[in-house]
């Protein structure tokens, strides 16, 4: 996930930075294009980054937390009954490596396939900012000559370029958009139920363990 924010962010100051190099005279109506492909992006990478941040404590930590009070109740009757206790150490050991690695292919399966999502928006982050990049090369470029014939022939070209880049630009945005809209909520989604259903399941077997326990300690008060 943090690969997902650190690749929103770069883009944002990436693009921000073609922006800002672009000559003060650049027409004001493909500026004006380009700043708004700015903004989009600086928007998206803060709410990615809000979500993200909520996302982790309710996908990774609670589950922890629900496991861990388990185990805390389950070693609390330890000091009533170390036998009692002592006598359910195995079964304790396998539910704990058993929910362990449950939690643990949890986070493989959202890292891979927030691998894919991070793939997707690299290669939209590189048709932005290196085609950012290239067209205001091209516009200094035409600048640079003296002969008007020349420069003409050179902006002609550059406006195409300029109409191919923000078409494309476009179709990387909603790529982007996308990604940060639907398909990391989805990862969340996906990840959330698979921790929480670890956790659930183990958390179930805990209290069976301390259900034994329980009766293991009033048989002994019976003798």
């Amino acid at each position: 996930m943090k690969l997902i924010i650190s690749s929103v962010v770069c883009l944002c100051l990436c693009l921000a930075s073609v922006g800002h190099a672009q000559p003060a005279s650049m027409p004001a109506a493909l500026d004006a294009q380009l700043l708004t492909i700015v903004d989009e992006m600086t928007q998206i990478g803060e709410n990615a980054a809000k979500v993200l941040i909520h996302q982790y404590e309710e996908i990774v930590v609670e589950p922890h937390e629900q496991l861990d009070q388990a185990v805390e109740q389950v070693e609390s009757r330890r000091v009533e009954s170390p036998d009692c206790v002592a006598e359910q150490d195995a079964q304790i050991n396998s539910v704990l490596d058993a929910a362990h690695q449950e939690l643990h292919e949890c986070g493989l399966s959202a890292a891979r396939e927030s691998a894919e999502i991070v793939s997707d928006v690299n290669a939209a982050t590189q048709q932005l900012v290196f085609g950012g990049y290239s067209l205001g090369r091209t516009y200094n470029k035409c600048q640079s000559y003296k002969n008007v014939v020349l420069r003409q022939s050179c902006m002609a070209k550059f406006y195409v370029q300029a109409t191919v880049y923000l078409v494309s630009a476009r179709s990387s945005l909603k790529t982007i958009t996308q990604s940060t809209n639907e398909r990391i909520p989805a990862v969340l989604t996906h990840s959330n139920s698979c921790t929480h259903d670890a956790s659930g399941k183990a958390v179930g077997a805990l209290e069976a363990v301390t259900g034994d326990i329980d009766v293991c300690i009033a048989k002994a008060g019976r003798r």
